[in-house]
């Protein structure tokens, strides 16, 4: 039976052992829903092969980006930098990511992260490959610097932009109006995924309506962060039309709208001509 709706999930981490037991079901479950494709988030050294190979056993339908996350930065040395290049050159590379500043939970410190990032943004700016972003906020805002204000500076320093519509996407948007605004002029999509359902989170979604619906993909970031009905459950890329629901609130139009917009400009962002 041909499903309703039409999406793609952006941001994904299938490789995750939470996957371990029923992964090909999981699969199965986002394409009977709808998925057009899914985007697999391979951010750690050790995931980078598994997620070639998932996408291998998957052609068509699952893409990688690959790249090192903020939290893993203490990795990067001259061995996995070239390991990194190598995967980047693989077909099913569309993206490097995700990359970027964590300074809520992170072992490594916000030095480290920004030498890891000029070096990440540099490889990016080599290859002409969109980029995945990760930001995040220390929890007590008045406790330290500000990630996205620090993530732009380096944005504007190091990084090239490139792409026609978008040159990369900043996942799990979690800032205020002005990083939207930030974010959109270096020609970033805006990451929605379960948080946008959450009661407490009017001013993210207000700040998605601002930004408009023409600059907003949808992820999971699965299997963390799932929507309100499934909160502390394991997220899935299935998952994806209730986030849809709760911006089609924001925009005041039908979910399909919502899942249709996001699925072109995940296209666009992932230069995905044949999708």
């Amino acid at each position: 039976m041909k499903p309703q709706h039409r999406f793609s999930d952006t941001h994904a981490h299938l490789c995750d052992e939470a996957f371990d037991a029923d992964r090909d079901a999981v699969l199965r479950a986002a394409a009977d829903a709808g998925a057009q494709f899914i985007t697999e988030i391979a951010c750690e050294p050790d995931n980078w092969a598994k997620a070639e190979a998932l996408s291998k056993a998957n052609t068509g339908f699952i893409h990688c980006a690959f790249g090192i996350h903020p939290q893993d930065c203490h990795k990067l040395d001259d061995a996995s930098f070239l390991e990194l290049k190598k995967f980047l050159s693989l077909p099913c590379a569309k993206a490097l990511g995700e990359i970027g500043f964590d300074y809520a939970r992170c072992d490594n410190s916000q030095e480290s992260q920004r030498s890891a990032m000029s070096r990440l943004l540099a490889l990016a700016n080599e290859r002409a490959l969109p980029i995945v972003l990760h930001c995040r906020n220390p929890f007590d805002a008045a406790s330290g610097p500000d990630a996205y204000a620090d993530l732009f500076s380096s944005l504007r320093e190091v990084w090239k932009p490139q792409g026609k519509t978008f040159s990369g996407v900043l996942h799990c948007f979690s800032g205020m109006d002005r990083d939207a605004v930030s974010a959109l002029d270096l020609g970033l999509a805006l990451g929605a995924n379960g948080t946008a359902t959450y009661p407490k989170n009017d001013p993210l979604r207000d700040t998605f309506r601002k930004a408009g619906l023409k600059n907003i993909v949808l992820e999971t970031d699965c299997p963390y962060l799932p929507p309100q009905s499934k909160r502390g459950k394991r997220n899935e890329p299935a998952y994806i039309p209730e986030s849809a629901a709760a911006l089609a609130a924001v925009f005041n139009c039908a979910p399909e709208k919502v899942m249709e917009s996001a699925l072109e400009n995940s296209i666009a962002l992932y230069r995905l001509a044949g999708n």
